[in-house]
């Protein structure tokens, strides 16, 4: 069995070469199934966010149309109270949900 030099140089360039770009095509194919297996799912911040501006929607267009010191738009405040627990900046949240 002959050792040649040159052979064994051409082998480490391939193992030094080669070894980097397998091993970041298995973490990029890793990380591809990981986002398409989270893709689907919703997050629970998400799913709080699209309950509450569902909710708020409707009262937010009536005060935004609303007269200002109508019955109309002191309705849609009580309605935005009720939804957040509390008094709010109400052009601020509208702003937020629509």
């Amino acid at each position: 069995m002959n050792l040649n030099i040159e052979n064994l140089v051409r082998s480490g360039v391939v193992l030094a070469v080669g070894l980097p770009v397998a091993l970041s095509l298995n973490n990029l194919v890793t990380t591809t199934a990981r986002l398409a297996e989270s893709a689907g799912k919703t997050s629970k911040s998400d799913a709080v966010v699209t309950t509450i501006k569902g909710n708020l929607t409707e009262s937010c267009i009536k005060y935004l149309v609303s007269k200002v010191d109508s019955k109309l738009e002191r309705e849609s405040k009580n309605e935005i109270d009720e939804v957040l627990g509390g008094e709010v900046n109400y052009k601020e949240v509208c702003k937020w949900v629509l």
